[in-house]
């Protein structure tokens, strides 16, 4: 594990100081034998000196604690667990739990979504706002970097054509997703109203959505949470 070597690196550094100061106090109990108003500064200095080796020696102690917790298995558990979870929030790693599935059905194939896909965006963007822990569009994860190209007619998505119908997935608190779509006058609504789709939206407690695995190539395009 890097934590705890780079525990006793700190440590290692620590204890050179508090030897430092050691010899300090040594040398200034040394020398304060010449006048009184020497021995007087010496005091203070000692006094200092004291009080920052007792703090240095505070701070080795709780080191050497966490460097014994990092070496048992329960530390290294901790570790891992925090590790796959910045993970899985960075959308790297696959993930299931309870949402909502929304299903964009079109009534009118004439009109497709894709040639408005700021409404996609702002769709996900009202996810993100209601803590969702990963989204999909069509099963590609969207990310940091996520971005919604349109050309040739088709959407793309980190590069990945999407085709209709649309299908985003949300992990989260399924009731708080769906009220942040479902506000009045809200996203669902103007979906609904003006572009002539059927917004369906559906719970589950056992949603799927894989981990992205796709180097993102930057080119003109219109990215998710500016």
């Amino acid at each position: 594990m890097k934590i705890p070597y780079k525990s006793v690196i700190v440590c290692s550094i620590i204890l050179g100081i508090l030897i430092s100061l050691q010899l300090k106090t040594i040398k200034l109990e040394n020398e304060g034998t010449t006048t009184s108003k020497r021995g007087e500064q010496l005091l203070l200095q000692l006094k200092s000196l004291k009080k920052e080796s007792d703090s240095l020696e505070e701070e080795i102690n709780t080191i050497k604690s966490n460097i014994e917790k990092y070496k048992d298995d329960e530390g290294e558990e901790v570790l891992k667990s925090e590790i796959n979870k910045y993970e899985k929030l960075a959308g790297y790693t696959d993930v299931t739990g309870s949402g909502i599935i929304i299903k964009l059905i079109n009534n009118n194939s004439d009109n497709s979504i894709i040639y408005n896909y700021d409404l996609i965006l702002s769709m996900i963007n009202k996810l993100n706002t209601a803590q969702a822990s990963a989204i999909s569009i069509n099963d590609e994860r969207i990310v940091f970097d996520t971005y919604l190209d349109l050309r040739e007619d088709s959407l793309y998505v980190n590069n990945t054509k999407i085709e209709e119908p649309i299908v985003i997935k949300a992990i989260g608190n399924k009731e708080t997703l769906e009220s942040a779509l479902k506000i009045k006058y809200g996203i669902v609504w103007e979906i609904e109203k003006y572009y002539n789709y059927k917004v369906d939206i559906v719970s589950n407690d056992n949603i799927d959505i894989s981990g992205y695995d796709k180097k993102i190539n930057n080119i003109d395009v219109g990215k998710l949470n500016e």
